[in-house]
């Protein structure tokens, strides 16, 4: 009898560890989940925030912007609705409404984009505004 009483004992406890080394296994495994999601849900907002800064930049202070062009900024315009801030969103749309009414400069906007773009990929310190450059002449 004290023997069987002796296999239990030791069974319940190799029970108990195994249990809770699967427990710890699983909440692992629920961590890296969710952080993997996280991470891949921060990218593809870089990835498209930076996509979208750079079709909007590519589009500023070109009054003679082409069909292309046009496309371009309209899709980076959708693509901050879709994925930016909500700073982001209402910079933008200050932006849009003001254009539509007398014409403006699109650098608050990118300005933002690029100051949080910058935070997430952990670059910091102090920045200077926006310079856009375009060439005089194209040919």
């Amino acid at each position: 009898m004290s023997l069987n009483l002796m296999i239990d004992q030791e069974t319940a406890r190799f029970l108990g560890t195994a249990g809770i080394a699967l427990a710890g296994w699983f909440a692992a495994y629920q961590f890296n989940a969710i952080r993997d999601r996280q991470n891949k849900r921060r990218e593809l907002r870089i990835q498209y925030l930076l996509e979208a800064y750079r079709r909007i930049e590519s589009c500023a202070n070109k009054p003679d912007a082409g069909r292309q062009e046009q496309e371009n900024f309209e899709s980076a315009v959708a693509d901050i609705q879709l994925l930016g801030t909500r700073d982001q969103i209402l910079k933008l749309h200050q932006f849009l409404q003001k254009h539509n009414a007398e014409g403006a400069s699109v650098n608050m906007v990118l300005e933002i984009i690029r100051a949080d773009l910058r935070k997430e990929m952990g670059l910091r310190g102090p920045i200077p505004p926006i310079e856009i450059f375009r060439f005089s002449v194209r040919k």
